[in-house]
């Protein structure tokens, strides 16, 4: 009789571990990256934002959220425990640094360069003449190095690389072509007063994730993986990411 009642206390034991583990909460970090996720009024939003707080609601999960240098909250995830990264492409370099959540959202990987820019692009071989700005830890940055794009010049914000684009060609600084998120380009670019750009090329496609510390308990992820299930049948996820696509449509 007593082997027959292990089952039923083990089950209590794992609801009692996950309850304590959601009580906990969690730490998310993002940064600004619209249309994923970006302060606007004052106000977190965006499409990732939007789902990571509506996955961590279903799964009553209490979390809080602050906005980082990408950078700083890279590092962050990686280093302490509950803490999660959004909205994050899932990169084999990067596999085995956290627990996964998702995809979440889709991303598309574009290059801009000035107006005047006239040499095809296509393939990503054909980018390995030229100087590319990306972000410090970026994975678009890793993304092109890991295709034998090699020259990346790295800043830690990315409104700083739109205007190295208009920097002589013999400043140490000046860039040939920037990445960026397809949605995002035009609204960075406006911000820092630049013009005169145009999209070069597409280089990827790229789902998103929650990236949480592997350190986080294995039920709170196992509860967040589940709501999110219930956002894709509901509808609730192509709900989200479609209003942000067509606010953000190029």
């Amino acid at each position: 009789m007593p082997s027959l009642r292990r089952p039923g206390v083990a089950v209590i034991l794992f609801a009692l571990c996950a309850r304590a583990a959601s009580a906990a909460g969690l730490t998310f970090l993002t940064e600004e990256n619209p249309p994923f996720n970006y302060t606007e009024g004052g106000k977190l939003t965006g499409a990732g934002a939007e789902i990571v707080q509506q996955i961590a609601s279903r799964a009553g999960i209490p979390a809080k959220t602050e906005v980082l240098p990408w950078d700083t909250a890279f590092v962050r995830a990686q280093a302490e425990k509950n803490t999660c990264l959004f909205s994050t492409a899932r990169l084999e370099n990067r596999e085995r640094l956290f627990l996964w959540i998702g995809p979440i959202a889709t991303n598309l990987w574009a290059l801009y360069g000035k107006t005047d820019f006239a040499v095809p692009i296509k393939t990503l071989k054909d980018l390995s003449p030229y100087r590319i700005g990306a972000v410090t830890r970026d994975a678009k940055g890793d993304f092109l190095r890991e295709n034998a794009v090699t020259n990346v010049k790295f800043v830690r914000d990315d409104r700083e690389n739109p205007p190295r684009l208009l920097l002589p060609p013999d400043n140490p600084d000046h860039i040939d072509l920037w990445i960026t998120g397809l949605y995002a380009a035009r609204g960075i670019a406006s911000t820092v007063k630049v013009t005169g750009i145009k999209l070069v090329f597409i280089a990827a496609e790229q789902p998103l994730y929650l990236a949480c510390n592997p350190q986080t308990d294995r039920a709170t992820v196992k509860a967040l993986s589940d709501a999110l299930e219930t956002l894709k049948s509901d509808g609730t996820l192509t709900r989200i990411n479609a209003g942000y696509e067509k606010k953000f449509a190029q």
